[in-house]
């Protein structure tokens, strides 16, 4: 799914009064930091963020300044069919299980969206998991409507904003949600009326965090101006950096970072059927990584996030038991410097 070209005209700050918007940032800087040893004890900016705790195990993160989750979290993209429509799963039982066995093995981050399916991800969501655990934590988003397999319509008018969280509200059975988060800016709205209808939603108790998808520096800067922004969705990778200047703004505000295609969409992995395949250079320092480590070029790729930066905390999605399994036990694998250097190498900018 593409990103969206964001108005312009969130950049003229009477909208900020017309709106009943605050003009001053909400967002300011965090007083501890965002993450954190499972322990408590407060961890670094990113020089320090790529330093493993005892066993590789990575620290937690401080969503929103209330919320610690496992910086390793689980995507239910992986629970619908091509072009995020309809179940993948004939049977919904294995995709209940398959939830049930995230949350057993230690994931209190389920990424979901309305538009999964539509609806499919959520519904499956709450049948497997309601009522949540203490220390679950539910992200969803909305703000884009579906008509088709592949097919997205951004939808950010305040009244379809407002219609969508009641509903997400209502698969998920629940009267807040943890984190909502605005799946596109809508070009034809203004930014300031947008962000004006999470704050109300978040006013009346049913959004506790709010957060925004595929933004550019700019835009998340400005978006600060006009609410509490706990969490950006960008994609990003350890090929794909375009968002490099969105992630350190994230470090500097003590903001999530949840990388999607944390995976290259499979390029990554190297499994067959993939869309495309790694760059041989790629390909092969992921594959020389992966057997010092005993481990698969898609755990090296995921390893490789949560030691690049204290912020970033991937979700990354999957409709099978082993893949979940392989996917959670990268946060374990503790990446040498000369490891960390060659990867870091492999990716350069683009935005």
């Amino acid at each position: 799914m593409d990103a969206q070209t964001n108005s312009d005209a969130a950049t003229n700050p009477e909208l900020a009064v017309e709106h009943g918007v605050r003009r001053e940032p909400y967002a300011t800087e965090p007083t501890a930091a965002a993450w954190q040893t499972s322990a408590g004890a407060a961890g670094g900016a990113r020089a320090a963020g790529g330093a493993c705790a005892a066993g590789g195990a990575r620290p937690d993160f401080v969503l929103g300044g209330t919320l610690t989750v496992r910086r390793l979290g689980f995507g239910t993209g992986g629970l619908v069919g091509p072009g995020y429509w309809g179940p993948r799963h004939a049977d919904p039982a294995r995709s209940l299980a398959l939830l049930r066995r995230a949350v057993d093995r230690g994931v209190t981050l389920i990424d979901t969206a309305d538009n999964y399916g539509p609806d499919v991800a959520e519904e499956l969501v709450a049948r497997a998991l309601h009522p949540y655990p203490a220390g679950l934590v539910i992200a969803t988003k909305g703000g884009v409507v579906r008509t088709g397999p592949d097919v997205w319509h951004v939808a950010g008018r305040p009244e379809h904003l407002r219609a969508m969280c009641d509903a997400s509200l209502r698969r998920l059975r629940t009267d807040t949600i943890d984190l909502y988060q605005l799946h596109r800016l809508d070009p034809d709205v203004p930014m300031a009326e947008q962000l004006g209808t999470l704050v109300e939603l978040q006013q009346a108790g049913k959004i506790r965090h709010i957060g925004l998808d595929s933004i550019d520096a700019a835009e998340l800067a400005r978006a600060r101006e006009l609410a509490p922004i706990a969490s950006v969705q960008n994609r990003y990778n350890v090929l794909d950096r375009a968002s490099e200047d969105v992630l350190e703004l994230c470090e500097r505000t003590g903001t999530a970072f949840l990388p999607w295609f944390p995976l290259g969409h499979g390029t990554l992995t190297g499994a067959p059927g993939t869309r495309t395949s790694a760059p041989a250079p790629v390909a092969d320092a992921l594959t020389t990584i992966a057997a010092a480590h005993g481990a698969t070029t898609g755990q090296i790729a995921l390893a490789w996030l949560l030691h690049h930066s204290p912020a970033l905390l991937p979700t990354p999605g999957t409709g099978s038991p082993d893949h979940l399994d392989e996917n959670l036990a990268a946060d374990r694998i503790a990446l040498t410097e000369a490891e960390l250097g060659l990867l870091d190498a492999l990716g350069t900018p683009t935005g």
